[in-house]
């Protein structure tokens, strides 16, 4: 059974490669369809890579999950079904890149044009302001610093949220909104000066600082994990081999400290007492590969598998109920209606229930539970969003470099996130891009000069 996982692991593995090389080749800079690729790789295929050389994987007992989904043993074959439909939805995924990407040509997206990078960092400077205020307001509602330290990082939003009503949750939506306009924002300012060779490490210092001050005050890893990935694509995409060796180098170190976060966030009080209980002195079984599952969000391809088994026979099917909310995100949650909850709150319903938590299961996890097998389709029509976002950003002549890299930081939380919140967040930071116009400037003509075609 385990040469059959690892023959379609390969055909599955290789065929992705030749895909990402095809968008490389037809990509100037950070782009959605290079973000929804990047995506796949890390949130969907390395897990699923990971779970078959291993052959399985369990969730160490300190990590208290319920029992019901916390291990997959690829020796058991009632998970060859969940495998053979994830792979089947990846490899349908990267269909209309073949199809629909011309390797020929390169996207237009800052073709001709240079990046000012000081009119990217009056962006960078605003959101930061706003960051700021944002972390003022959390710790004045926590009743001051000692408080918000003592606070659980998810339990006083959800408290804050039912205290405080709708006015909250827009205000987090805003929150989240303009954090990943300073995520895409950051991510264009490093990239850019990857590809010049000439960093700006005097603003790049401050933009890392924030980063980590974001992870303490959220609780949430992943703006700074977005911007890493965008980082590591944009040295692969401008051949930066040495910063590509360096990332290499300090992975361990990295995937250590994601990994950790995760167990401590939940004590920020006394953060070294927690790394020792929660972390250093517990058993972890295989230290590498239960570290690699944490960084990669592996208990997210966990989770799809059991819910490829469990939907339809344990669960009801959702029938588009958690696509719906991009429709109905007006109504309040007590609505007679009855809007659905969002698909991770739903997820940790049906698998922790009465945690304190949320759970997600990548984009084909949400497509299934709601479609059952024609879910697949839903991968291939997401790339097809992803290949014509990048055409029409293309169009501008490099006026849309910010916009592009905030198409590449949401398309890779599209693989993640549920789809009706992630694609609101990217209408709402697009809608505030353009209405403040902060890619006014952004898109400097170069000198005029003539390129000469060899033939």
């Amino acid at each position: 059974m385990k040469l059959i996982y690892l023959f379609l692991l390969a055909i599955l593995l290789a065929t992705y490669g030749l895909a990402l090389r095809r968008v490389k080749q037809s990509s100037a800079r950070l782009t959605p369809v290079l973000g929804w690729l990047i995506g796949l790789g890390f949130f969907l295929l390395a897990p699923l890579a990971i779970l078959t050389l291993n052959g399985g994987f369990r969730q160490p007992a300190v990590y208290d999950f319920d029992g019901s989904w916390d291990e997959v043993n690829l020796s058991n074959p009632i998970f060859f079904r969940p495998y053979l439909i994830v792979w089947m939805g990846s490899l349908l995924a990267l269909v209309p890149v073949f199809l629909m990407v011309s390797p020929s040509t390169r996207s237009a997206v800052g073709g001709d044009r240079v990046l000012s990078r000081r009119g990217l960092e009056r962006v960078l400077l605003a959101t930061m302001a706003l960051m700021v205020v944002d972390w003022t307001a959390m710790i004045y509602l926590a009743g001051g610093f000692a408080g918000f330290l003592l606070s659980h990082w998810y339990a006083r939003n959800e408290a804050w949220a039912d205290e405080l009503g709708r006015g909250y949750v827009l205000y987090t939506h805003l929150s989240l909104t303009n954090s990943m306009i300073f995520t895409a924002a950051a991510a264009l300012h490093t990239s850019q000066g990857l590809k010049d060779r000439a960093p700006r490490w005097a603003f790049t210092a401050p933009m890392l600082a924030f980063f980590a001050i974001q992870i303490v005050m959220s609780g949430n890893r992943i703006f700074f994990a977005l911007y890493l990935l965008a980082v590591a694509t944009s040295a692969w995409l401008y051949g930066r081999r040495k910063i590509l060796m360096a990332i290499f180098v300090a992975s361990p170190v990295l995937i250590f400290v994601f990994s950790a976060w995760a167990s401590v966030r939940a004590h920020t009080e006394d953060i070294p007492d927690s790394l020792s209980d929660n972390v250093l002195e517990v058993d972890i079984g295989n230290t590498a590969v239960t570290h690699s599952m944490n960084v990669t969000e592996g208990m997210g391809v966990m989770l799809l598998m059991h819910m490829i088994n469990d939907f339809g026979t344990k669960f009801p099917y959702l029938k588009g109920g958690t696509y719906g909310r991009l429709l109905t995100f007006f109504l309040p949650q007590s609505a007679p209606a009855g809007r659905p909850p969002d698909f991770s709150t739903l997820l940790a319903q049906l698998y922790e229930p009465g945690g304190i938590t949320s759970l997600g299961s990548t984009a084909l996890g949400e497509a299934y539970a709601n479609f059952a097998l024609t879910g697949i389709l839903v991968m291939p029509a997401l790339t097809w969003l992803s290949v014509r976002c990048t055409a029409i950003l293309g169009q501008g002549g490099g006026k849309h470099a910010l916009l592009s890299a905030l198409g590449f930081v949401m398309f890779v939380g599209f693989v993640r996130f549920p789809f009706a919140e992630n694609a609101q967040t990217l209408m709402a930071a697009a809608g505030l891009v353009w209405l403040f116009r902060a890619e006014r400037g952004l898109g400097l003509r170069e000198p005029e000069f003539h390129e000469v075609e060899v033939r």
